[in-house]
């Protein structure tokens, strides 16, 4: 997986070592809070670390900013003004000193804007580094009262700030500008969103809350968007939740961005959407003052006792529960970035392909090693109006037995197999419903298993002499396929001298051959 450790581990394997205990310490490591508390003479301290990636083409400025600004936040959200920081910066070596000084001198300049000093750090070249990376950014501040995400009351307003999948949006749209573009985004909706770089901070906001008072918690919508901002808020504080769908805001140009990469915007990183509780008497303070500031602020919902549940109410007034997603799928899309911009593929293919690459993952974790032949089996996807080898997905190199487990050697990608893309498109012709097929392994136990499970079979002739070639083989599947009456989920090759005896599954989309591949292993 990529980005933080799922929490069953972090409760686990995290929590509970967290070396000697302190009576200073006031709040330590928990789920949803971003920052720790210590009591110091009369003030509390604030403080909160984090690593810093930048993006593949992102500028020393821009990295230095939000550097800056994403450490300086988590501690705004407790209600104290960050002050001071340290942070190290692990550089791949020869990166070029002219990089290094403009890097480092932005950090130092946005620190200043916030009137943070920096006390500290770390500089150095690691050949286990691959790009310029904080690896740690430590800011903290004191103050003589805090607030936490574990503070929200029932009663109280629910408010946010800019919108959802800020971060993910600003990110995408700096990375893969030309591929939006490409895809038809209009040009002024993509500026927009590189321009929510910037926006990657609630310092502002934050600060703001603090100063209106009647604040109860505080938190931003990093890892897991919204939706898991909203839950980690609800589960420090043991309440319930209840948000309106509608009234959260979600820009023209992330609504765009989002939905070319097929990201939901409610569940992906959303640095500079801050999420807070509110006494309802304070709310019309805070927003004209977030308004004044030239921020926006609103209303999403209200805090209920935890008995009456969490959840969102949609636009049709059904409810759905309000849980935090189970992964950031941001992280796929930036980490892939500059691939993706050398990447031809259109919005369909690309849908197509991480839809197969989810029934791949499915079927090894699944671990179907018995069924793979000896050649690999391969499990191709088409397009709905496909026509030729460029228009079916497979994966190259295929799916191999190794040691007892199904690996593969790449992600899924347009016209990489020949036998199984032309297998699909030969079956459209009959059946056109049909997109999806795989090859594996023939036994008479499989077949029989097969069988069983009320899975319709269907057996192509045995070749003349036991021998096929390519031709003979597609000539074959032709005359089998034009006396069915229906698409059959198998087909059985016969025996062949030449070539390893299979048989094919076939299926209206990728979850369906999982389902029956999955039926057929627990069968034998």
């Amino acid at each position: 997986m990529i980005g933080k450790v799922n929490d069953d581990f972090f409760r686990k394997a995290i929590l509970p070592h967290t070396g000697a205990k302190a009576p200073q310490l006031v709040i330590g490591p928990q789920m949803g809070v971003d920052a720790a508390v210590l009591k110091v003479g009369e003030d509390f301290l604030v403080v909160a670390e984090d690593p810093i990636f930048p993006g593949p083409t992102m500028s020393p400025d821009d990295f230095g900013w939000i550097t800056v600004h994403i450490g300086a936040s988590d501690v705004a959200v407790m209600g104290v003004k960050p002050q001071f920081m340290t942070y190290s910066l692990l550089l791949p070596p020869g990166t070029p000193e002219n990089y290094i000084a403009e890097l480092v001198k932005s950090i130092s300049l946005y620190a200043a804007e916030l009137g943070i000093t920096v006390v500290g750090g770390h500089t150095g070249f690691y050949g286990a580094v691959n790009i310029p990376t904080i690896g740690g950014i430590t800011v903290w501040g004191l103050g003589k009262e805090f607030v936490t995400p574990a503070g929200a009351r029932v009663g109280d307003d629910v408010i946010i700030t800019k919108g959802a999948a800020i971060e993910a949006a600003a990110l995408i749209a700096c990375e893969l500008e030309e591929k939006l573009l490409a895809a038809g985004i209009d040009r002024k909706l993509v500026e927009r969103a590189k321009k929510r770089l910037r926006e990657m901070s609630v310092v502002a906001e934050a600060g703001i809350a603090t100063a209106i008072g009647g604040v109860h918690a505080m938190h931003d919508a990093t890892e897991g968007g919204l939706a898991r901002g909203l839950w980690e808020v609800a589960e420090a504080s043991g309440v319930g939740l209840k948000i309106e769908r509608s009234l959260v805001p979600v820009p023209e140009d992330v609504r765009q961005v989002c939905a070319h990469f097929d990201l939901n915007p409610y569940e992906i990183i959303s640095e500079g959407t801050l999420v807070l509780t509110c006494d309802p008497q304070k709310t019309a303070a805070l927003l004209a003052a977030l308004n004044e500031a030239g921020l926006e602020g609103a209303v999403i919902g209200k805090v209920l006792a935890r008995e009456e549940g969490r959840f969102w109410v949609e636009e049709d007034g059904s409810q759905r529960e309000l849980v935090p997603p189970p992964v950031d799928r941001f992280w796929e899309v930036f980490f892939n970035a500059l691939a993706l911009k050398n990447d031809n593929r259109t919005a369909a293919e690309l849908a197509l392909c991480r839809e197969l690459g989810e029934a791949v993952r499915e079927l090894k974790a699944a671990n179907i090693a018995p069924l793979i032949p000896e050649i690999g089996a391969n499990l191709a996807y088409c397009l709905p109006e496909a026509r030729d080898l460029k228009d079916v997905a497979a994966i190259p190199g295929r799916l191999l037995r190794f040691k007892g487990q199904v690996v593969t050697l790449g992600e899924p990608e347009m016209g990489c197999s020949r036998h199984m893309g032309g297998t699909i498109l030969l079956v459209r012709e009959f059946f056109p419903a049909a997109r999806s097929v795989i090859n594996l392994r023939y036994s008479p136990s499989i077949l029989e298993a097969c069988n069983a499970l009320g899975l319709k079979v269907a057996s192509m002739p045995v070749p003349e002499g036991y021998r096929q070639e390519d031709d003979d083989f597609y000539r074959d599947l032709r005359r089998t396929l034009a006396g069915l009456p229906e698409l059959p989920d198998v087909i059985a090759i016969p025996d062949r001298l030449n070539l390893e005896r299979l048989i094919l599954i076939l299926g209206k989309n990728p979850g369906e051959i999982v389902t029956k591949v999955k039926a057929l292993a627990a069968k034998i």
